[in-house]
């Protein structure tokens, strides 16, 4: 408790002032009758400003002074900072990106509640997924709940309404990743299944995560979970096509047919058919190495790239160009060697 002379000052938030109010006789609700000016902190808050209060208390009795009634005249609290944590020009887009990707976005933090729905509001994520005034073991035990998918009370509720299709069927627990930066998140981000942490944020929060993002762009938490399903894509390919191949070839290997038309494979093709699935298993799985990051637009869609360039997902480009007299009908690559060049295709899919 810092000592200014004989007065006692405080410096916090609205709930830690508070408890420097020892007089019953006071209001201890800091309403307008303690801190002058109580609607403007209210906007300051609509406006997603911290409020951070500064209370100074007499501490000898012959400096306070009270009032007729015998309350005390001398103000609890003589001023309010709002702080403002500007918002990541990336964060609305990112929002929208993961909501695309069937994630669930949820916002808790340790701020007010009126302070957090207007940073909700601003970045998209649904007034009921966000938990304010959240204490560091509130986030864990947030995560808990999500991990078990207790959906009573307020604000716990997903933006759709309703859980995971395999969740609800085989009764398996959430999936949860927790992204965070600072000393406050690091029990959340310890609790998650995936921890991950900016790379720019405290160096408890690092250690406690599974993964950091060197880059500090919130961007790349999408990209994470987009490489993570492509690479869980390939991993479920690979395994389909290893069992198929040797279902049908270790039989015809083995000399399945010989009883019928007297005739086996000889051991040096048997072998390299042994070979060719390990080869062709390892050489799928190579192709991760052609990965290219997927775009972000501002309204979450996802630019990606493949054989034939790059087109954003979700929205199918149809284009007639006329080049050299022909008439070409396909798709506009954004191509730095060759703007505005369209090649021939009849379609394609997205992954």
């Amino acid at each position: 408790k810092p000592m200014w002379g004989e007065w006692r000052v405080r410096v916090g938030n609205r709930a830690w002032v508070t408890e420097s109010i020892l007089e019953p006789s006071v209001d201890d609700t800091l309403s307008a009758d303690v801190i002058p000016g109580d609607m403007d902190i209210q906007r300051m808050r609509q406006q997603g400003r911290v409020g951070i209060y500064i209370s100074v208390i007499p501490e000898r009795e012959n400096l306070r002074k009270y009032d007729t009634a015998g309350n005390l005249c001398v103000r609890r609290v003589i001023g309010v900072v709002g702080i403002a944590d500007p918002i990541e020009a990336e964060s609305k887009s990112t929002v929208s990106a993961l909501q695309r990707m069937g994630v669930d976005v949820w916002m808790c933090t340790g701020d007010d509640e009126v302070t957090a729905l207007a940073v909700a509001r601003a970045v998209g994520i649904d007034e009921a997924n966000v938990c304010a005034g959240v204490k560091p073991e509130g986030k864990a035990d947030l995560v808990t709940r999500l991990q078990k998918h207790e959906r009573q009370g307020p604000g716990i509720r997903g933006r759709h309404g309703r859980r995971d299709k395999r969740t609800r069927n085989r009764h398996q627990r959430g999936r949860v990743a927790v992204v965070g930066d600072g000393i406050n998140d690091a029990v959340a981000l310890a609790r998650a299944d995936v921890g991950i942490a900016i790379g720019a944020g405290t160096e408890v929060a690092v250690e406690a995560a599974d993964m950091v993002l060197v880059r500090s762009s919130l961007h790349d938490v999408v990209v994470a979970l987009h490489l993570s399903r492509v690479v869980f894509q390939r991993i479920r390919m690979n395994f389909v096509w290893a069992m198929g191949y040797n279902m049908l070839a270790l039989p015809f290997a083995a000399g399945v047919f010989y009883p019928w038309i007297n005739w086996r494979l000889p051991p040096e093709f048997a072998g390299l058919m042994m070979a060719f699935s390990s080869v062709s298993v390892v050489t799928s799985s190579l192709l991760l190495r052609a990965y290219h990051r997927p775009k972000i637009q501002e309204d979450g869609r996802l630019e990606t790239a493949s054989w034939c360039g790059s087109f954003t997902s979700e929205l199918q480009i149809k284009r007639q160009s006329r080049h050299g007299g022909k008439v070409y009908s396909g798709v506009e690559l954004d191509d730095e060697n060759h703007p505005g060049k369209v090649y021939e295709m009849s379609a394609f899919e997205i992954v």
